[in-house]
């Protein structure tokens, strides 16, 4: 009879603790983490501003807009030196969006300028908004969390015109990584 009551006790803690486990993860708030990079080529830096992040949730066709990076001291747009980033990536925003199936990520640009030879260039690019399609295939949020390093292309094609104008055409591509 004590036998039996000590494996009753055993698997009753047993249950108890895997039941735990799953409620854990279930109520668990699940993260994408966006991150960005660049190579350089010609550009001493290469000043980005970013204004917002934002998810496409494919299943609903609908937006999730992330949190820009707290390091930011509060500024509603996050500013990054492309030029820096050769070997390195810095974190923009991270989401907490609901459970969905996520296939792009918008980036909303206010501004970029390049510094050539030690001259600044205000430059333009194509969009105010870089698309960033999650390939080959999207993210499915359902409690786990994900990286996404976003390649932005864009050192390598900075292009000055005769007339002076600095014209930026990003080569954008998206690693995903699940933790």
């Amino acid at each position: 009879m004590r036998l039996g009551v000590v494996v009753a006790i055993v698997v009753v803690a047993a249950v108890a603790v895997v039941a735990g486990y799953i409620l854990t993860m279930l109520l668990k708030p699940a993260s994408v983490y966006v991150l960005i990079s660049d190579k350089p080529v010609q550009v001493q830096h290469l000043y980005v501003t970013i204004s917002s992040v934002m998810l496409h949730n494919e299943g609903t066709d609908s937006w999730f807009t992330c949190s820009i990076a707290v390091f930011t001291l509060g500024n509603a747009s996050f500013k990054v030196d492309l030029a820096s980033l050769t070997s390195a990536s810095q974190l923009v925003a991270k989401c907490n969006p609901p459970n969905g199936t996520y296939n792009l990520i918008f980036l909303r640009i206010l501004s970029v300028q390049a510094v050539i030879n030690g001259r600044t260039y205000q430059c333009r690019l194509p969009s105010d908004v870089i698309k960033v399609p999650l390939e080959p295939q999207p993210i499915v949020v359902n409690g786990s969390s994900y990286s996404v390093n976003v390649d932005m292309g864009m050192v390598s094609n900075v292009n000055l015109t005769g007339n002076g104008e600095c014209i930026v055409k990003p080569v954008v591509r998206a690693m995903v990584t699940r933790h």
